[in-house]
């Protein structure tokens, strides 16, 4: 009997330290892999990612109605209520973007999680959970300008066919415009009314001339019959006050001007404090303290004393003390991910009172409670992971012992070989387990991970059409309304760029001569505005058709992709050139743009990595020439590889599929998508830049040329949502 019960005793003490060395393993692996991964600013940062946060920002956060003032006021204020309100969504949309480009929103929210995460590690010694708008606010007048232009397409015309009926016209589209509303209409000259009439008019009603540049862009678009975007060229700038008064509103509202303050909206949202949320936050920030400690010292104590009394158990029969410590560990391993799993199922999320409606919860819209549950479950899933990884590497570690004991005790031959065999199985397979638990958190590839994995020639990308034509380098007749780097911003990943030399022009004669499709009327005002525009000039330029219309030199244009890529490290730009000069000069630019690094070796022979390989290898910008091709190796043919559609459509119904340069096999497709009228025409790009419009093209190209078209290139790109389309062809949402 006494013997039964020393047995009875000793097998109780033995599991007794099983138990206790499996719990031990439990809580060191909550405190050294879990416990730091949950402070860690890439959980969330990645997640962010994962869940389309920053996107969604713009089209469900800022979209939702209770948020709608804030999202009008930092684009200007401007009331759009005479345009459709799905286009107005869109134009205040593509409007943010301008204003906060997604990766300033990005770079500045990941600054706050730091900040945030840093304080509650014990890190720092106060919070800093201030946004900078700075930027943003400096911005939004021009922004406010730019919107009102592409508003302006969608606004109906209504002839004037009197001096006196244009000017009344115009009076009232401007006080409109001055108070923050869109027009009823715009007035178009009509009948015996003249290009001097409108001018006289516009004078009248802005105070004063016009300036010259402006002048001549007037003139232009008047003598090219776009009355209604010649008004709206002079009207526009007219919203610059209202946008001011918005932004030094917005600039009263915040805590210094410039900042704003996340704690105090918290607190508002939730119905407390600002010094109640701090509070909270310390009280956090303590039991992280503390529990890093007594756990880690907790947990460590079990498993030393677990492990030591089966030692002491079984001194005399060392290989079952050695198979009953990875029976120990087997079970930790188990036990830890299921420990995981009943904490995640019966505990409420610590973000619950955000993503709920109930009582107590906060008061936060329905795309913000959407975006921030996304995030929760993308959050949940990346530990549960990191939870299932760690369990299984502890589970290998047991399982290897236990092969190794087996190998030991056996005595039969085979038995011997089948553990060794596991044991070298479960070494392999830990050592990878444990490689895994130092992987990169997962990253998007051009804004979104499911693009990470497809080759070049799987992804359609947002493309501009001479993509160098914007205000500030074009004051005739631009053909985009922001810069190259305020379009890389806004998601544009391909630009068609056309490269020229600035030759030396004697005289308006000559101008006009050198480009028939432009009146000599307006080759006279150009020259008479400002006559350095005919002398010629050294080097590269970007510029289209002439540079006396507006140029800028290559390498300063390419030098803004170079900073793009160097601030934006999982992007893939495109680049299309137009290469009306010597290879060598072109090449020249590339390398003096320090852009050479970047560049794609073309591998016609094999097929195309995927995004995710080019981000990896570093080679993230793809060169093609249409003029001239290799070497160097990244300067390709474009039209080796690519095959496009027509362009030089007048009218919607005339945008056909058919095959234009380019073999019919060529692995990548570009669809040209815009209106070719007598100067560039944002009506003309309002009718085409929808996501209806894209997508329907597309996908009709699709069935006719076997493909998706990899680069849909558009006019004016803040008009419309071309980006949408795209992410619907991509097959990134409905």
């Amino acid at each position: 009997m006494a013997v039964v019960n020393r047995r009875a005793a000793a097998a109780i003490a033995t599991a007794v330290a099983v138990v206790a060395a499996a719990t031990g393993i439990v809580i060191l692996g909550g405190a050294l892999a879990l416990g730091p991964r949950v402070l860690d600013e890439d959980l969330y940062a990645g997640a962010l990612v994962r869940a389309d946060a920053y996107e969604r920002l713009y089209t469900e956060v800022l979209a939702d109605p209770e948020l709608a003032e804030t999202a009008e006021r930092l684009a200007g204020g401007l009331d759009l209520g005479r345009v459709d309100p799905g286009q107005a969504r869109i134009l205040v949309t593509n409007s943010l973007r301008l204003v906060l480009p997604p990766d300033h929103l990005q770079a500045g929210t990941e600054r706050v999680l730091a900040a945030l995460l840093a304080y509650l590690r014990g890190d720092t010694p106060r919070l800093d959970a201030d946004f900078d708008l700075s930027a943003a606010l400096a911005d939004v007048e021009r922004t406010a300008v730019t919107q009102v232009r592409a508003a302006l397409a969608r606004v109906p015309t209504r002839p004037a066919a009197s001096a006196a009926e244009l000017r009344a016209g115009l009076d009232e589209a401007a006080r409109e415009l001055r108070e923050g509303r869109l027009p009823a209409a715009i007035p178009v000259p009509a009948g015996a009314v003249g290009g001097d009439d409108v001018i006289a008019a516009l004078r009248d009603v802005v105070g004063g001339d016009l300036p010259p540049d402006l002048e001549v862009t007037v003139r232009t678009l008047l003598d090219a019959g776009a009355g209604a975007d010649a008004s709206a060229a002079a009207l526009a700038p007219l919203v610059g006050g209202h946008a001011a008064e918005q932004v030094a509103q917005l600039r009263r509202d915040l805590e210094d001007g410039r900042e704003l303050d996340l704690t105090a909206e918290v607190a508002e949202r939730a119905g407390t404090t600002p010094r109640r949320v701090v509070e909270r936050l310390d009280w956090v920030r303590d039991a992280v303290g503390r529990y890093r400690t007594l756990a880690v010292a907790a947990g460590a104590a079990l498993l030393a004393s677990g492990f030591a009394a089966i030692a002491a158990l079984h001194r005399r029969r060392a290989t079952r003390a050695l198979a009953l410590i990875a029976a120990a560990t087997v079970l930790g391993g188990i036990a830890l991910f299921g420990v995981w799993l009943a904490v995640r199922h019966t505990v409420d999320p610590p973000l619950a009172a955000a993503t709920g409606t109930g009582a107590g919860s906060w008061d936060l819209p329905a795309g913000t409670r959407a975006v921030v549950r996304d995030v929760e479950a993308q959050v949940a899933d990346d530990l549960e992971s990191l939870a299932a990884r760690v369990a299984r590497l502890v589970a290998l570690a047991g399982l290897l012992v236990a092969a190794a004991v087996v190998a030991v005790r056996s005595d039969r031959r085979r038995v011997r070989a089948v553990a060794v065999a596991a044991g070298a199985a479960a070494l392999v397979l830990a050592v990878l387990a444990a490689a895994d638990l130092r992987r990169p958190p997962p990253r998007a590839c051009n804004g979104h991970p499911a693009l990470c994995d497809r080759r070049y020639d799987e992804v359609v990308q947002f493309a501009t059409h001479n993509s160098m034509s914007s205000p500030d380098v074009v004051q005739v007749w631009p053909e985009q309304d922001g810069t190259i780097t305020e379009q890389l911003d806004a998601g544009v990943r391909a630009l068609l760029i056309d490269a020229h030399y600035w030759p030396d022009l004697l005289s308006a004669q000559q101008l006009a001569a050198a480009d028939p499709a432009v009146p000599a009327a307006v080759a006279e005002r150009v020259a008479a505005v400002d006559r350095e525009r005919l002398r010629g000039r050294e080097g590269v330029f970007m510029c289209h058709n002439l540079c006396a219309w507006g140029g800028r030199p290559l390498v300063d244009g390419l030098g803004d992709v170079r900073e793009f890529l160097d601030a934006n490290p999982n992007e893939v730009v495109t680049i299309v050139l137009q290469d009306e000069v010597e290879p060598a000069d072109a090449v020249a630019a590339f390398r003096d743009a320090g852009l050479e690094p970047y560049a794609y070796r073309h591998d016609h022979e094999g097929e195309w990595p995927t995004l995710g390989e080019m981000i990896d290898r570093g080679e993230r910008l793809v060169v093609f020439a249409e003029n001239s091709g290799p070497p160097p190796g990244w300067y390709a043919s474009a039209f080796d590889v690519i095959a496009d559609t027509p362009f030089g459509f007048a009218e919607p119904e005339d945008m056909s599929c058919a095959p234009n340069r380019g073999p019919a096999d060529a692995p990548l497709f570009l669809m040209n998508h815009w209106l070719t009228r007598a100067a560039p025409d944002r009506k003309a790009a309002a009718l085409v830049n929808t996501r209806e419009a894209v997508v329907e093209r597309a996908r009709r190209c699709a069935a006719e040329r076997g493909r998706l078209p990899n680069l849909v290139a558009v006019d004016f790109f803040t008009i419309g949502d071309v980006r949408g389309a795209v992410d619907v062809l991509n097959g990134l949402r409905d």
